[in-house]
């Protein structure tokens, strides 16, 4: 039973190896197992659960220009036969990505730290190159002969430690294709941009603007004591000086004789003012640490000085001088379910001593963060019979009765929006402005929607971090509340 089995995948294993199929790019047979067709209906199954996830930006004059941009691009690439699509999403997240077959997204999180058409068509085109060379069927197709190989090893030998080692080994190769296929993506964006008649090197412009990014991040979570967020997509497997990447960038240049047009920053800029910042409105927003969400017609105000970050799935504030951390979602209330009760099922103690509110219901208790036990408050505001915002709070014992004070008056902050008052809400949006004399970074950040880190956050969309400064007539993007 077992040699038969074993002969089983080998043949198997023989049968995937011989699905090669010629490169696009190259003209050479690459290793692949799944067919074109196949291909395109990947990414039109999975284009539908990105959609679902992020949502279209919904501005159809820049989804046009991003569309009409990468159509330039894609019909000067090596599969013109595709069906290309282009989305800007609904994300504040700093990313562009490929499917299969075709589909390309950008998020507007990106699109507001470029600053001109040919940095954005830099991106498009990088992202082209991924689907032209195949880079995801490639590697789907490796990674099923890495399993079978394993599946294979193991049944031969009867060892399972020998084919986990095989496992590692072929896995560990397919992630190095990593490296490669982002500079083959890099060589096919650039030659698609000089096309078109960009300068290719103003895709070493967006790398050096992510890069500052990653220096500020690191640098942040240093000083706030916590992991680093590192950016992990488009050109993210870059040193800021890459020579390998530098010398397919400029190879694109020697393609033909060309004088490069401007890299059109006043379209650009024209396009992206008024786009909106952080979170979609529908998610709730964050102006000067007072958090309203418009759709479940609440507001809440956080300290001053506090880092508050929204997701779609919780809102999280820092006080990064006390250790402070609080954390708000949305919960489902069982029917007939109190507020006591909730509290005291989410703590999972039925003799928890819970005081009602004004504002809802209320309760001293502790969490575990890691390995240790911190003192923590946790609370639950009623929006109607089946929903109530859940709010945990906790520091360390030395800071605990400060942070309690203020779990407090956060919780007596919490009121209801009247429709007069959801009808003023207002989004914070990128605006472009001229540079007047005088102006400075910092003073720009006092009149800023950004809540946290303004003067930093408006270095980094102007190309000014860490210490840049502003020259009269320029233009300069800002945030602030949409009017």
């Amino acid at each position: 039973m077992k040699t038969r089995l074993t002969i089983y995948a080998l043949l198997a294993l023989i049968s995937i190896i011989s699905g090669c199929a010629i490169n696009p790019v190259t003209g050479d047979r690459d290793f692949v197992t799944i067919s074109e067709s196949e291909e395109i209906a990947q990414g039109t199954k999975y284009h539908q659960s990105i959609i679902a996830q992020y949502g279209i930006y919904d501005d159809p004059a820049l989804q046009a220009y991003v569309n009409q941009l990468g159509q330039t691009l894609a019909a000067k690439s090596h599969r013109k036969h595709l069906k290309f699509t282009f989305t800007v999403l609904d994300s504040p997240d700093i990313n562009a990505f490929a499917l299969p077959g075709g589909y390309i997204y950008i998020t507007r999180g990106i699109m507001a730290y470029l600053n001109s058409e040919a940095e954005i068509a830099g991106v498009l085109g990088h992202e082209i190159g991924h689907v032209t060379a195949r880079h995801s069927v490639r590697q789907q197709s490796g990674q099923l002969a890495s399993g079978l190989f394993n599946v294979f090893v193991t049944l031969a030998t009867g060892s399972q430690s020998i084919g986990q080692l095989s496992n590692q080994l072929t896995t560990g190769i397919v992630r190095g294709y990593g490296r490669d296929h982002e500079l083959e993506a890099d060589k096919l964006g650039a030659q698609y941009l000089h096309k078109i008649g960009y300068n290719p090197e103003s895709m070493l412009e967006v790398i050096g603007v992510l890069k500052n990014q990653e220096i500020y991040e690191k640098a942040l979570a240093k000083k706030q004591n916590r992991q680093a967020n590192i950016y992990h997509g488009v050109f993210s497997t870059h040193p800021k000086n890459d020579k390998r990447l530098k010398t397919v960038i400029r190879a694109a240049k020697k393609l033909s004789s060309k004088k490069y047009r401007k890299s059109n920053s006043g379209k650009y800029l024209k396009m992206i003012n008024g786009m909106s910042w952080g979170q979609n409105i529908k998610q709730g927003i964050v102006v000067n640490n007072r958090f309203m969400h418009p759709d479940l017609g609440f507001g809440i105000q956080f300290p001053v000085g506090w880092q508050v970050t929204n997701s779609a799935e919780a809102l999280i504030a820092r006080n990064f001088e006390t250790g402070a951390i609080v954390q708000m979602s949305m919960s489902t209330l069982e029917k007939g379910e109190s507020l006591q009760d909730f509290l005291k099922k989410q703590s999972n103690n039925q003799k928890l001593s819970v005081k009602t509110h004004n504002f809802g219901a209320s309760a001293r208790t502790t969490v575990t963060l890691g390995k240790k036990k911190q003192p923590a408050r946790i609370s639950a505001l009623k929006l109607n019979q089946s929903q109530a915002i859940f709010i945990i709070g906790t520091s360390t014992k030395k800071t605990f009765a400060q942070t309690d004070k203020t779990l407090q008056k956060l919780n007596q902050s919490y009121k209801r929006l009247t429709s007069k008052q959801i009808s003023e809400i207002k989004s914070p949006v990128i605006s472009v402005i001229t540079a007047r004399t005088g102006d400075r970074f910092k003073s720009l950040a006092k009149k800023s929607a950004l809540n946290y880190d303004a003067e930093n956050i408006l270095r980094l969309l102007n190309r000014a971090f860490p210490s840049g400064q502003i020259s009269a007539g320029e233009s300069l993007k800002v945030v602030t509340v949409d009017e």
